[in-house]
């Protein structure tokens, strides 16, 4: 089962996975597969920043659950703060 498929069986009240679990049991385990969802760091670099534009180090590239500044040269699978999961794929770029 995927993380996408758990996190919306989990999301419903009654359910064989999640019926018998308290609220707040549910609720954890929505959070930690919501983590498991691939997400785009989001660019906090401001446009009129032009340090920014010329040095790569400079940019501010944060992590979309925790907002913690993400390292850009290793471009890591995971936020070290909140295990958020993340996607550095080019093919969208960064959430602006």
């Amino acid at each position: 089962m995927k993380p996408e498929e758990a996190l919306e069986e989990l999301s419903y009240e009654d359910t064989a996975y999640g019926g018998n679990c308290t609220y707040e049991v549910r609720q954890e385990a929505i959070k930690a597969l919501q983590k498991q969802i691939p997400r785009k760091p989001i660019d906090k670099t401001k446009p009129d920043d032009t340090a920014s534009l010329a040095y790569e180090n400079c940019n501010i590239i944060v992590c979309p659950t925790c907002s913690r500044r993400l390292k850009l040269k290793s471009k890591g699978k995971y936020c070290d703060k909140c295990g958020q999961k993340l996607d550095w794929s080019e093919k969208d770029g960064v959430q602006h």
